[in-house]
């Protein structure tokens, strides 16, 4: 999987009546979650799709890996569907990633919408340099506020910034970490990193960033971009241990120990797994988003 030698590029704006097609590349999903994502498709003035099998499951995942691979590559082929969303996360979508049209999707790309597993999905088409939407999947839009809810479409229908430099790029951070070493790891020289995660312990995401600055990555980027952080643990009697064995930093600590005194670090940005998720166009310019975040550097 190659780099193009061209600056990022947006799919096709929106525009109302827009086919919106919802795939569960992930984990399995229930007819009543699908029907309250028709609702919010369809109450944005766009036109709902169902992917063929959406209700399929084997085991965890919304069908096989094949069967999953074949839904986003009919809506990557289809000259009707204009994006995919993404109904839950969970895990499977880099499972899929072998098995997805390279060519149809660069040649007219469609948009991807999703975060936390589906960081896999925006990282292989971050790498063929087609921006995509780090947001809510289907299944958690209903809980996001209004102003979240119009920020999301009209991320999709309103042009964005690309370039070659200084975008934003990731997403989850397990994720990523799964991804180091292979071709759809995402191309962080001169971007900004985002990361955000949940239900870890505070030793691995140690071992998250300390890879990530024994691979040479954290020298590479613009900066870092930190979302939510929720739900972490440490080897402690209150996360389930038997005895108290803190690991002794806190998760800002542990980020301001690997990356590297000269890149800018935003903190508390509302992305990702918090209370609030709001939607940050990867690929495009930080630059041209972060009037969207509160900035806080210490």
């Amino acid at each position: 999987m190659n780099t193009p030698d061209y600056l990022t590029k947006m799919p096709e704006p929106l525009r109302p009546g827009d086919h919106v097609m919802l795939a569960a590349p992930a984990r399995f999903v229930t007819k009543a979650q699908v029907d309250a994502a028709i609702q919010a498709i369809e109450e944005a003035g766009f036109a709902a799709v169902m992917s063929e099998g959406l209700l399929a499951q084997q085991g965890q995942f919304g069908g096989s890996d094949a069967h999953r691979a074949r839904v986003m590559n009919q809506g990557f082929e289809s000259q009707e569907i204009k994006a995919i969303w993404v109904m839950r996360g969970g895990y499977g979508c880099a499972r899929i990633l072998p098995l997805l049209n390279q060519q149809a999707f660069s040649d007219a790309p469609t948009w991807i919408m999703g975060f936390s597993d589906a960081t896999a999905l925006h990282a292989w088409a971050n790498r063929l340099a087609v921006m995509t939407l780090h947001a809510p999947v289907a299944n958690t839009f209903s809980s996001s506020a209004a102003s979240e809810k119009q920020a999301f479409w009209k991320s999709l229908t309103t042009p964005q910034l690309g370039g070659k430099e200084s975008l934003v790029v990731g997403g989850n951070l397990s994720v990523l970490y799964s991804l180091m070493g292979t071709p759809y790891f995402p191309d962080l020289k001169g971007n900004w990193l985002l990361i955000e995660d949940l239900d870890e312990y505070l030793y691995h995401l140690d071992r998250m960033m300390l890879a990530f600055r024994l691979a040479g990555i954290l020298d590479e980027v613009k900066g870092i971009l930190v979302g939510s952080f929720t739900d972490l643990h440490d080897n402690t009697v209150a996360s389930g241990q038997s005895t108290d064995n803190p690991f002794g930093q806190t998760m800002e600590e542990i980020i301001v120990s690997h990356v590297p005194s000269d890149k800018p670090i935003h903190w508390n940005l509302p992305i990702g797994h918090g209370t609030k998720n709001v939607p940050v166009v990867l690929g495009a310019t930080w630059e041209s988003q972060m009037h969207r975040f509160p900035l806080e550097i210490p």
